[in-house]
């Protein structure tokens, strides 16, 4: 099984060049990785954010890929609600430390400065619902031992049991998922 992994990240745009480093290593474990990148705070709309990430999965699934969506904190909106949409193209879906509940308690600057990430908030009202059913793709959920940033009534998906790590804070958990706890992630993938 060739697996083909889109990480769709958070609200740091700036870690970028940091992500694509780290996925670039997971290669290791016999997987292609593809960042694709939110910038949640570049004014463009959701839906171009969207297509974007359509078309990754519309070529990994032309080259015969197995594909599961990674998305991070903010990103796990997004990786939600387009696993609405693709749920026959995706093996797995994991949120990381992920944004998915949907009336989460999200500052209203946040908000204000991305548009986008409004919308897919907004969109994860009818996405719960289709992915909590048994149509949905496999979801995976990993989260921190506690997450200041993140509340972990927030990122977790009913029905759905959590993979916790052994990590505290937000930032560190998901830098340690991208590095030192790959392993963990990528078995989620794999299994």
């Amino acid at each position: 099984m060739k697996h083909y992994i889109i990480y769709l990240p958070g609200l740091g745009d700036h870690w970028d060049a940091p992500r694509r480093w780290a996925l670039k290593l997971w290669r290791i474990f016999g997987v292609q990785t593809e960042l694709v990148p939110m910038q949640w705070y570049d004014g463009k709309s959701y839906d171009e954010k969207l297509d974007r990430v359509l078309s990754s999965i519309d070529r990994a699934a032309a080259a015969g890929y197995d594909i599961s969506l990674i998305g991070e904190s903010a990103g796990a909106s997004m990786a939600s609600n387009v696993a609405v949409r693709r749920t026959a193209q995706l093996h797995r879906v994991v949120t990381l430390c992920g944004v998915v509940y949907p009336q989460a308690d999200v500052s209203p600057v946040i908000y204000g400065r991305s548009p986008a990430f409004k919308t897919s908030m907004s969109n994860l009202v009818n996405s719960i619902q289709t992915i909590t059913s048994s149509d949905s793709p496999d979801f995976r959920v990993i989260t921190a031992l506690y997450d200041p940033v993140v509340d972990h009534r927030q990122n977790i998906l009913h029905a759905k049991k959590p993979i916790r790590v052994w990590s505290v804070g937000h930032l560190t958990t998901i830098a340690l998922c991208l590095t030192l706890f790959s392993p963990i992630v990528i078995r989620q993938i794999k299994k």
